[in-house]
């Protein structure tokens, strides 16, 4: 379980690394702030400056009722299953390498 400035550092990490499309899987987080909600919508922007793009998924109890009550679902695609938000970046590359 990560802070949201410990959240902050990997995805930063990751984008250093030139990794671009990312899933993050909130299975494990039993409570989320506006901190984690900033951090992830943060990320999710430097990620498409890139042509990237950052997925969440497994999304439960109290950080539901947050995305839910802040209309997160509607700026972050949220997905059900950790499979599903790969396959879902998956789909995104292929199509745009058509």
């Amino acid at each position: 379980m990560y802070n949201a400035k410990e959240l902050k550092d990997i995805l930063d990490e990751k984008m250093r690394k030139h990794q671009y499309e990312i899933v993050v899987n909130l299975e494990k987080v039993p409570f989320m702030d506006s901190s984690g909600i900033g951090t992830l919508v943060t990320a999710m922007y430097k990620l498409k400056k890139y042509h990237g793009n950052l997925k969440v998924c497994s999304v439960h109890g109290s950080v539901a009722k947050v995305f839910k009550m802040t209309g997160m679902e509607s700026h972050l695609e949220v997905f059900e299953t950790e499979d599903m938000a790969v396959q879902s970046l998956i789909n995104e590359r292929n199509s745009h390498s058509e």
